[in-house]
């Protein structure tokens, strides 16, 4: 199963605040608050059809000359959707990297799935925050990520992001297999 990293609490207004906009904190916007960390641990639970593991540094522990002496095993945190859900939000976000805003993601010969995000942090600037988190293979995944670039002039997640979430499984992808 895929893993994320350690865990960074994000924060989120209380939606009974008069001061929310409940419809634009349904999509990401206004006072929603995430890390990096939360948005690979979301692609991963996708990954996992609906499983949300528990965070982990690393995934063994090794001495001074390079020998593991201990692996770190992975362990389910809980179920956060149905199998059957986590496969159409799959489905849906293959399609991103298909045809919709995520198609700077794709890979030759590996189908990823993603989701392109773009906050905005001031639209007097246009200053953004785009996002673009990811795993692949689609089918048979084993790395999810979450790429987003701070305080970018007028960049969205599909044109910023996702090209960098390209390079990243790439190289990831690539030494998995030993090439």
């Amino acid at each position: 199963m895929v893993s994320s990293g350690a865990r960074v609490k994000g924060s989120i207004v209380p939606p009974t605040d008069p001061n929310v906009d409940i419809a634009r904190l349904g999509i990401g916007q206004d006072k929603l608050s995430v890390t990096p960390l939360q948005m690979a641990e979301v692609a991963a639970a996708v990954a996992n059809r609906g499983v949300l593991m528990k965070p982990r540094i690393g995934d063994r522990i090794i001495d001074p000359d390079g020998r593991t002496i201990n692996r770190i095993g992975s362990e389910q945190q809980s179920r956060v959707m149905k199998p059957s859900t986590a496969s159409i939000v799959t489905e849906m976000m293959k399609a991103v990297v298909k045809e919709g805003t995520g198609t700077a993601a794709a890979l030759n010969g590996i189908e990823v799935a993603g989701k392109t995000g773009t906050a905005q942090i001031d639209p007097l600037q246009n200053i953004t925050q785009p996002w673009f988190i990811a795993f692949a293979p689609a089918d048979h995944p084993t790395i999810a990520i979450a790429v987003t670039v701070e305080r970018s002039l007028g960049g969205f997640g599909g044109t910023v992001a996702a090209p960098i979430a390209r390079d990243v499984l790439e190289v990831l992808l690539r030494n998995s297999v030993g090439g």
